[in-house]
């Protein structure tokens, strides 16, 4: 889990707020409109929309690992181009595969790996593999903005690309492992089965749909309907809050420290998503984090002081880690293990494609109208409908003929 988390942490180097730091100095050295920054974004989540379908299936067979450590790289070979690039259109390729790779490689492994090796206990694991998300986002923008201040901002890609190396390459190769039955090992860290069991039918602990039952229910198109709007807002207003705080009077220095204080209360969120998780389950959770979202985003469009972006981190912060949170664990809790990274990576593309409008709607409204509230009201507007998705998203009943068995599951 540990492993996770430091991979967790890793794939922010290619997330909004981190690029968030970089816009104002692309802006002074290339001319770049918010618009053109945030297309890349745009490609970016089409390309994790691309890898997500085929990256999946093969997570489930696998493991984790191979595309952990491959996506990392990835990441880590982009940012070096990054420090060099010169035109535009360099741009546009870096972040397109880079964040291709975070959100529709790294992320969906990670996810999927920790969801494997729990059940009861899913909740707690996944909100402490991503409190590394958290720490991420409260760590990295800040040290970008020092090291920008000290040296330039290319420095600053080539130390990201360090970071991900150290933290996300070496760790996953020799220490992330797939799911427990491979190694004789049970989820949650039970007790494994007494040697006279062994070659026996393993007990039934969760239902396991395929995804060809998954995707005909309703409940995977409302869920995967939450999720992409949730994606849609939160990818806008993670790569815009920067510049609208700056816009709103702050100092790019309070800025980022907002931000950092905002991934704090993320990360105890994403804590406090395990403890709500086990009992009302991550589906209310989420909805729960969707609604305080909304009042967070209400903060947002009345911040002039460091005191209003301060509570709009402990707001939004706190919600926002117990509903990416919840996301994670959401389609596992409805349908399973053992195709959990199919089933993921078929509602992937619709999430994707929702986050790659978002943070371009948002750069246009600024372009337009000098500010960002043509967008931040309705993303405000989309976390209530993205709540009331859910609301309706009941748990569907196992499918008529198909009884719960026990699964074989091999040692070896």
């Amino acid at each position: 889990m540990a492993v996770a988390a430091l991979g967790a942490f890793s794939e922010v180097a290619f997330f909004n707020p981190v690029l968030g730091v970089f816009i104002p100095e692309f802006e002074r050295e290339f001319g770049w409109s918010r618009t053109e920054i945030s297309a890349a974004v745009t490609v970016g989540s089409l390309v994790g929309a691309i890898f997500a379908p085929f990256f999946g299936p093969l997570v489930d067979r696998y493991g984790g690992k191979p595309f952990v450590v491959g996506g990392c790289l990835i990441m880590a070979a982009g940012l070096i181009c990054l420090s060099l690039m010169q035109e535009a259109w360099q741009f546009f390729v870096i972040y397109a595969i880079g964040r291709g790779a975070a959100s529709g490689i790294i992320s969906l492994a990670i996810g999927v790996t920790v969801s494997k090796w729990f059940i009861r206990k899913r909740g707690y694991a996944v909100g402490l593999t991503f409190v590394g998300t958290r720490c991420g986002f409260a760590l990295l923008p800040i040290g970008v903005q020092l090291l920008i201040q000290s040296y330039d901002w290319r420095t600053g890609a080539v130390a990201l690309a360090a970071v991900v190396v150290v933290c996300g390459v070496l760790p996953a190769l020799f220490w992330l492992y797939p799911r427990p039955e491979r190694y004789g090992l049970e989820p949650d860290g039970d007790a494994p089965l007494p040697p006279m069991m062994a070659g026996q039918p393993r007990p039934v602990r969760e239902v396991s749909w395929t995804r060809h039952e998954a995707i005909h229910t309703k409940a995977f198109w409302l869920l995967t309907l939450a999720v992409a709007i949730q994606q849609w807002a939160g990818g806008a207003i993670n790569l815009h809050q920067i510049p609208h705080l700056v816009d709103s009077g702050l100092t790019p220095e309070a800025a980022a420290l907002v931000i950092s204080v905002l991934a704090v209360f993320g990360g105890a969120g994403a804590l406090f998503e395990g403890l709500l998780d086990a009992r009302i389950g991550a589906r209310w959770t989420m909805a729960i984090g969707l609604l305080g979202s909304a009042i967070g985003m209400v903060i947002l469009m009345n911040v002039h002081s460091v005191a209003m972006g301060l509570l709009f981190a402990a707001v939004y912060g706190a919600s926002f880690g117990m509903m990416v949170t919840s996301g994670q664990i959401v389609f596992a809790d409805y349908f399973g293990r053992e195709a959990l990274g199919a089933i993921r990576g078929t509602s992937a593309p619709i999430q994707f494609s929702f986050n790659a409008v978002g943070p371009l709607m948002a750069g246009v409204a600024f372009d337009v109208t000098g500010n960002y509230l043509a967008a931040f009201i309705p993303f405000t507007i989309g976390y209530l409908l993205a709540a009331a998705a859910l609301a309706m998203a009941q748990k569907p009943k196992l499918p008529a003929g198909r009884e719960l068995t026990p699964v074989i599951e091999p040692a070896g």
